[in-house]
C-alpha cells in the first residue's frame, strides 16, 4: 500500500503543484469487489493550476487496465482506463454556485484543506467504470456443456408439462 497523500485543494491549484500516483488494488478500497481486478497498477497524475480567467483548477489524468467480469458470460475481460477530468475549485459556497451557473458542463468542487488524493482518484476511477460491464458484441464465450452434449435444451422445457 502507498502512503495516502492529502492536499489543500485551493493551495495545490494556485501553486500549480503536481502529484504522481501508482495505485494497486490494495490501495483502492472501494474496488475490492470480486468482479474487479487491477492489472498491475493504475497510474494517475494530479495537476493543479489557474485558468486564464483566474479560476483555480485540479486535473486528474489516469490510465491503467482493469479486469472486469462480463455480466453476460461471467468471464473476465480487460478494460482500458484512460480518463481526464478537470475540476474548478471554488473558495466558498457562493462562488461554487456562481461558477456552476456561469458555465454549463463544468465540474466544480468546494475547496478543502485536507483532501485525500487516493480517494479523489478512486472516485474518478469508479465513475469511469461501465454501469454494466460487458464484452464487446460477439466476444462473449459460449458456455460449454459438461457432458459433451452439443444440444442445448431450455431449463424451462419441463415446466409446461407440470402445470
Amino acid at each position: 500500500m502507498i502512503n495516502r497523500p492529502s492536499i489543500d485543494t485551493l493551495e495545490f491549484a494556485r501553486k500549480g503543484q503536481t502529484q504522481h500516483l501508482q495505485l494497486r488494488s490494495g490501495d483502492l478500497r472501494r474496488l475490492t469487489d470480486d468482479s474487479i481486478f487491477v492489472n498491475d497498477t493504475v497510474k494517475a497524475k494530479v495537476i493543479g493550476g489557474v485558468q486564464k480567467d483566474g479560476k483555480p483548477f485540479i486535473e486528474i489524468k489516469m490510465h491503467g487496465e482493469l479486469k472486469l467480469t462480463c455480466q453476460r458470460c461471467l468471464e473476465l475481460y480487460d478494460l482500458q482506463i484512460n480518463s481526464h477530468s478537470r475540476f474548478i475549485i471554488a473558495a466558498d459556497e457562493m462562488e461554487l454556485v456562481e461558477v456552476s451557473l456561469e458555465e454549463e458542463g463544468v465540474i466544480t468542487l468546494l475547496a478543502e484543506q485536507e483532501r485525500d488524493l487516493v480517494d479523489f482518484v478512486e472516485e474518478e476511477l469508479l465513475l469511469a467504470l461501465p454501469m454494466v460491464p460487458l464484452h464487446e458484441e460477439g466476444e462473449c464465450t459460449i458456455p460449454q456443456l459438461s457432458d459433451g452434449d452439443t444440444k442445448v435444451t431450455s431449463p424451462f422445457k419441463g415446466l409446461r408439462k407440470a402445470f
